[in-house]
């Protein structure tokens, strides 16, 4: 069921869920109670739990989550990750009805992605060295919510 949110009752509702911040409450100091968030960052926040949670780890939902345990298991080498990866993503996020369309997922030291966050060839080059050498690679996932919204969450780390 969609609920109308109050900023704008015809459109479709991304949800209001509470703050978390690496995993934690996070309190609102200035109303006393738990801080919430509200349209994308619902989204963009549950999205980010759905990845990090285990595939299977769920005992209510075990089609939840994301198979980072099977990236090591059936993908050899790095092009066949990256390929595992990116399909694994695309799944995890499509599984939310709130998501219509998974537009691109596209990784950092990847040549699409300066025309992706509009920075010039050398800076683009600059982030994939360093995302070569640290071995912690930042993939964008950009998505088209029910709502309309265009987002880009960038998910990042050595598991992905």
């Amino acid at each position: 069921m969609s609920v109308p949110s109050p900023e704008d009752p015809g459109r479709p509702s991304l949800g209001v869920g509470l703050r978390l911040e690496d995993g934690d409450l996070v309190l609102d100091a200035g109303a006393r109670d738990l801080a919430t968030v509200r349209g994308v960052d619902t989204l963009a926040q549950a999205l980010e739990g759905a990845i990090e949670t285990q595939l299977g780890s769920d005992r209510l939902n075990v089609g939840f989550g994301f198979d980072r345990l099977a990236i090591g298991a059936f993908a050899h080498g790095v092009d066949s990750r990256r390929v595992y990866v990116k399909m694994q993503l695309v799944r995890t996020m499509s599984a939310d009805s709130r998501v219509r369309d998974v537009r691109d997922v596209v990784f950092e030291d990847e040549a699409r992605f300066a025309a992706l966050a509009g920075v010039d060839a050398e800076t683009a080059e600059r982030i994939a060295e360093a995302a070569r050498r640290s071995r912690e690679h930042t993939v964008h996932v950009v998505l088209e919510t029910v709502a309309g919204d265009v987002l880009d969450l960038p998910l990042g780390g050595t598991g992905v």
